[in-house]
């Protein structure tokens, strides 16, 4: 299986970048959210009891991956959860997702990574590639 995401090291100094790629829209927002996921906990600690669905808009899938890494974020920052598995629809103009992980206090401090303030738009693109989709993303950490 080709890889879900990669980390792109050395393009900005206090930020995180990766890129991500999927057979299709959803599975490339799958893997963007595993990513940022990654940079923010050890995955291998998250269990999956507490689970969240929510949607966001945009008029753009550019725009929709942007209002779902930044739902993400907010969800960390308020609700104190941050997820390891993702189920992802997108249609035109929404995207509907359902989220399972674990509290911050459950991870435990010493599995935790990285505080992600925001995501970017530096660098931020999706594109269709050969087979099927990439996206870069930007993290402020």
């Amino acid at each position: 299986m080709e890889k879900r995401f990669e980390f792109l090291p050395d393009v900005a100094i206090a930020d995180i970048a990766f890129r991500a790629r999927g057979a299709d829209i959803g599975e490339l927002f799958e893997n963007c959210a595993l990513a940022l996921t990654d940079v923010m906990a050890d995955p291998k600690k998250i269990s999956l009891k507490e689970k969240k669905k929510f949607s966001v808009e945009g008029t753009t899938q550019e725009e929709l991956l942007f209002n779902f890494l930044g739902e993400l974020v907010y969800i960390k920052d308020v609700d104190n959860l941050i997820f390891g598995k993702f189920k992802v629809g997108v249609s035109e103009q929404k995207l509907e997702a359902e989220c399972s992980g674990s509290s911050l206090g459950e991870i435990g401090r010493a599995n935790l990574r990285n505080d992600v303030k925001a995501i970017t738009m530096h660098m931020f693109s999706v594109k269709k590639i050969a087979k099927g989709y990439e996206a870069t993303v930007v993290v402020d950490i």
